[in-house]
């Protein structure tokens, strides 16, 4: 009741004062920063690991598992994550705001060589530094439908002389493993390059009739 009897006995110095919150507050609305989605970057730590040929489930239980367990202890992480693909898995690792990178991935390089031991034909994982700001909205991944193994004996059939390694490449137990092997061949053909370019680029292809030229074997 006195507060309210003050504003009465004194009208000029309440109408000064809502003059005066009136003003400053459309100062500061007029030059406060705005945004829709405002931007607050996350220190982030990427560590990619490459298997060529494994599939999603071998990445997961050879690589990343063992990963994940030394990388749990790091200091200033609050949360881990991971994706496994066809030959290749992700751990990504967000720090707490204002979190040194350069500390962060030494911590994070120190962990994972604690890890015991890696499949024999895995890479050496690779970390990179990132931020949330970096995200992509969207990602569009573009890539060769795997060759079936019925089009690559179907294709061995028509080409004896490279039956053999057509066959090694159609053993294998996955899509992943086939075009990787695919390509290891490809590679190891030397003076049959030429050959073995028609050959990849045949798979590939639905109508391979107007690639493929039979004297070029």
């Amino acid at each position: 009741m006195n507060l309210i009897k003050a504003f009465v006995d004194n009208p000029v110095k309440v109408t000064v004062g809502a003059l005066l919150v009136a003003i400053f507050g459309g100062i500061a609305m007029f030059s406060m920063p705005k945004q829709l989605t405002p931007e607050v970057e996350t220190p982030m730590v990427m560590v990619s690991t490459r298997w060529p040929g494994a599939s999603p489930q071998e990445i997961e239980r050879e690589i990343i598992l063992e990963q994940e367990e030394q990388l749990k202890s790091v200091e200033g992480m609050i949360k881990m994550s991971s994706t496994c693909r066809n030959s290749s898995g992700e751990i990504e690792l967000e720090f707490a705001v204002g979190t040194n990178l350069q500390e962060a991935v030494v911590q994070v390089s120190s962990r994972l060589q604690q890890v015991r031991q890696y499949p024999v034909d895995a890479q050496e994982p690779v970390i990179e530094t990132r931020s949330t700001s970096d995200s992509s909205i969207a990602r569009l991944v573009l890539s060769a439908r795997p060759p079936t193994v019925e089009a690559i004996r179907e294709f061995a059939e028509k080409h004896p002389s490279l039956r053999e390694e057509l066959e090694y490449v159609a053993s294998a137990m996955n899509s992943a493993l086939r075009v990787y092997r695919l390509r290891e061949v490809f590679k190891q053909h030397g003076k049959k390059g030429r050959a073995m370019r028609l050959v990849f680029y045949a798979i590939y292809t639905v109508d391979y009739s107007q690639y493929i030229d039979i004297e070029d074997f």
